[in-house]
């Protein structure tokens, strides 16, 4: 197991629990208005109570009590960071790393615990599942802390897991279950299955995910977490088709990755998991409704289906990690922000083109998008940012933003003009940033010449009429029509919208049909048919 320094005995007007009656007493004179406050003071009291010395079968107890103010504390300060655009402002940020810092503080006091049970403390011989389960919960809801704030876990978290694993392993007690609730995922679980569930979250590619994806993700997962097997030896599962992923349980990485053989070897069996995804997709596309099916109400069967695509893809396929060297990696201009990108196109002021007549173009119907909500558009970025390329396949870059290179916010889905030779659109299909302050894309290269339109949107309720940016693409291999980008949510109170050149003619052929994707800052349409 990890060490943990021991410095001394705390003075007791220092302390302010050392036992569970003492704690449960504490927590008591904690004000449950102030959400950010309490996850500072629980904090810093869980460092300090680490350091103390005392029995470990009282720290046990003690940690127990403390575990349910640890979770609602870190659940409500988890509201102020997630799925806000990155890189997080300073408050969320400082908000998320409180709550990293408190789930590894509270992560210690179990691991002291642990590592006493391993060395053979009598007193806590019974509860070494106990300890190893909670240490791993701990683990979990730190990695959920950060896959919400779009950070990738830091240095140390995955040795630590696959410590843990090794630590229950040696006990005889990682398949053995625990009951425990205050996750919100499951009734029970075992250590291997929290183990489990931490690497599938891994490769599930969470940063490629919505809120609500993700949210649907996790409860899938941790229904069928079980199924999934450690196994130290790679066994193709005949069934499922599926072959194990490598594993070094003595690196800090979640998997194996090169040629090389692993310091100490173990697979991810995901055979069974795999099953239960393909088991879903035959039955929605049989007709069954995703609440039959217990996937939950969020998600239209559309939308379950093609999650349950992805994640069975993203299961079988690891995302390679980037190579750290990011100077020998070629730069790139980008654009940020959709005027910016417009701008970057070829278009102008949008108040700089020529008005057609008032009604000319308008049509009589209304788009049926009343479901969206407006947002508004992103403020344009003083000129295109120097990014770096860490990888380019057709059908996704993944690009870098070194600290200090940039001051624009982004978004998943969010529109990006990226220069090889020319600019050329992207749309963010994943997000991410590091301890380091890197800033990591994924992005989906939008195939053919992208032209800058003028948008104008009459408002249904006050008449009124304004200019968007909007971009045209010719059909390619997947579509058949043009396709049409316009600010997210603009159509929600449209009573019609015709298209302008950049010189203010009417572009009388062409129309919205339909809405292909919502995104955060750009919806991608479908042009109508002319015939």
């Amino acid at each position: 197991m990890i060490g943990f320094s021991r410095p001394g005995v705390r003075t007791a007007s220092r302390v302010a629990f050392l036992n569970a009656e003492s704690a449960s007493a504490w927590l008591e004179t904690q004000s449950p208005a102030d959400a950010p406050a309490r996850l500072l003071a629980l904090q810093a009291e869980i460092d300090v109570f680490n350091r103390c010395e005392l029995s470990n079968r009282e720290r046990l107890k003690t940690l127990e009590v403390l575990r349910k103010t640890v979770f609602s504390v870190s659940g409500d300060c988890r509201r102020l960071f997630a799925g806000k655009p990155l890189p997080l402002a300073a408050d969320e940020r400082s908000t998320l790393d409180a709550v990293r810092r408190l789930w590894q503080s509270y992560a210690a006091g179990y691991q002291r615990c642990l590592q006493a049970c391993l060395e053979g403390d009598s007193s806590l011989s019974r509860y070494g599942a106990r300890m190893a389960h909670r240490f791993a919960s701990c683990l979990r809801a730190e990695q959920m802390a950060c896959y919400a704030g779009g950070m990738a876990p830091g240095s140390g978290f995955w040795k630590s897991f696959h410590t843990i694993f090794l630590a229950a392993e040696r006990l005889g007690c990682a398949e053995e279950t625990m009951e425990d609730r205050l996750p919100g995922e499951t009734r029970t679980s075992s250590v291997s299955g929290q183990y489990a569930m931490a690497l599938m979250l891994h490769l599930a590619r969470p940063f490629s995910l919505s809120g609500e994806e993700l949210a649907a993700a996790v409860r899938w997962l941790a229904r069928w977490r079980e199924q999934a097997r450690i196994i130290e030896q790679a066994d193709l599962d005949a069934e499922s088709g599926s072959c194990p992923i490598p594993l070094d349980l003595a690196a800090d990485a979640p998997v194996h990755e090169g040629s090389g053989e692993a310091r100490l070897s173990r697979w991810l069996s995901l055979g069974g998991v795999q099953r239960k995804l393909r088991q879903r997709l035959e039955a929605l596309a049989a007709g069954e409704s995703p609440e039959d099916l217990n996937l939950g109400g969020g998600l239209l069967a559309e939308k379950c289906a093609a999650l349950l695509e992805t994640l069975t893809s993203h299961l079988q396929h690891p995302l390679r990690t980037v190579p750290a060297n990011t100077g020998a990696m070629p730069k790139l201009a980008v654009g940020v922000g959709l005027a910016a990108v417009h701008r970057l196109l070829g278009g102008k002021a949008l108040d700089a083109a020529k008005a057609p007549p008032d009604e000319e173009g308008f049509g009589e119907e209304k788009p049926a998008v009343f479901r969206q909500v407006a947002r508004e558009a992103p403020h344009a970025g003083a000129g295109p940012e120097s990014w770096r390329l860490a990888r380019r396949e057709p059908q996704e870059w993944i690009l870098l933003r070194l600290p200090g290179k940039g001051a624009s916010r982004l978004s998943l889905h969010g529109l990006l003009a990226v220069r090889t030779r020319e600019y050329a659109l992207a749309l963010i299909t994943g997000l991410w940033q590091d301890d380091a302050g890197i800033l990591y894309c994924t992005v989906h290269p939008l195939a053919g010449k992208a032209v800058p339109r003028i948008a104008e949107i009459r408002n249904w309720m006050t008449g009124e009429v304004a200019r968007h940016p909007a971009f045209q693409l010719p059909p390619d291999e997947e579509r058949a029509r043009d396709l049409l980008l316009l600010p997210a949510g603009v159509l929600v109170r449209a009573s019609g919208v015709r298209f302008l050149d950049l010189d203010g003619e009417l572009l009388m052929g062409l129309r919205v049909a339909d809405c292909l994707e919502r995104g955060s800052e750009v919806d991608c349409w479908r042009a109508a048919s002319n015939e």
